[in-house]
């Protein structure tokens, strides 16, 4: 259900564009300015990639392997923007390609997927658009365990309904209680992946962070449950400001990938390659729009081709 589809590269590079025409423009400035490249160029390529929100050390990463591969060319090859811009596309797939780069929803027992992320960062409607994914192929049911945010639960109602799939809250305002007893709801109607929407918190609101671990321990104390995935959604027109949530959201729960959204509205979406290379983590999901079918598989070719308007 998460495999690429022949319509990913293309739906991809058409919401990249922003991110891409600032990366490519600025690239393409820096070889009409210079013909031979030294260590000028290269300060002005790796200015040209943190523009795109890469960080200083996923720059320093490309920027290193570019200068050794030009060590290794022969003398009469053309160093130019386009052998520049595919060099750079294989050293970025590489950064982001992961063997844990897949959802992991496959098992026996009842699946539990559970998403956090700061508030506004689109959690809500992933978590929507998770759901009509997964639901194609299994039965769901989204949970709403942000008890601190009554429209949270209104909004979230809304997606079920539009994916077609159960939804279960709660009046305890406990939120390890609502999970406890949506397990339990979830194992008496068949339901096969639950998605437990969490309160959208800032990393410095300690006792919303400490609900993370509290609602992990309840999941992974109740029999007949597997615990697959801890998704983190991050803001994509952030930036590089999102990079500070993955640390904070790592250091109370163990998170097992990333989900970027709003992909589609920025110029910043360099900051992907930093969220996932510089801390260790796969990348699992994108969101390039706000209709239903707009959250799609990562694909480190694709993403990292779309990236640079390669085709």
């Amino acid at each position: 259900m998460f495999e690429k589809t022949k319509a990913f590269f293309k739906a991809v590079k058409d919401k990249l564009t922003k991110t891409s025409d600032v990366l490519t423009s600025s690239i393409d400035k820096v070889f009409k300015s210079k013909i031979e490249i030294d260590e000028g160029v290269l300060e002005d390529l790796q200015e040209s990639l943190i523009l795109a929100d890469v960080s200083f050390k996923s720059s320093e990463r490309i920027i290193d392997s570019f200068r050794s591969k030009i060590k290794e060319l022969e003398s009469d090859e053309e160093i130019n923007k386009f052998f520049y811009l595919t060099l750079l596309q294989k050293e970025i797939q590489s950064m982001l390609i992961r063997s844990d780069g897949g959802m992991n929803i496959d098992s026996e027992d009842l699946s539990i997927v559970m998403v956090s992320g700061v508030n506004g960062s689109g959690k809500t409607t992933t978590i929507g658009k998770l759901a009509n994914i997964i639901a194609k192929e299994k039965k769901v049911m989204i949970v709403a365990a942000d008890t601190f945010r009554a429209a949270a639960i209104e909004q979230l109602e809304v997606w079920s309904k539009r994916a077609g799939v159960a939804f279960y809250s709660s009046e305890a305002k406990d939120p390890g209680s609502v999970v406890f007893s949506a397990i339990e709801k979830a194992k008496a109607t068949g339901i096969e992946v639950m998605i437990i929407d969490t309160a959208g918190r800032l990393g410095n609101n300690q006792d919303l962070m400490s609900e993370l671990s509290k609602i992990e321990k309840v999941i992974r104390k109740q029999p007949g449950v597997s615990f697959l995935e801890n998704l983190l959604v991050l803001d994509g027109t952030s930036g590089q400001n999102a990079l500070s949530q993955i640390e904070k959201f790592n250091s109370i729960t163990k998170i097992s990938g990333i989900v970027i959204t709003k992909l589609d509205s920025t110029s910043k979406a360099g900051f992907a390659i930093s969220a996932s290379y510089d801390y260790s983590l796969p990348i699992k999901l994108i969101g390039i729009g706000e209709g239903l079918g707009d959250l799609l598989p990562f694909d480190a070719e694709d993403f990292s081709k779309a990236l640079l308007g390669l085709d």
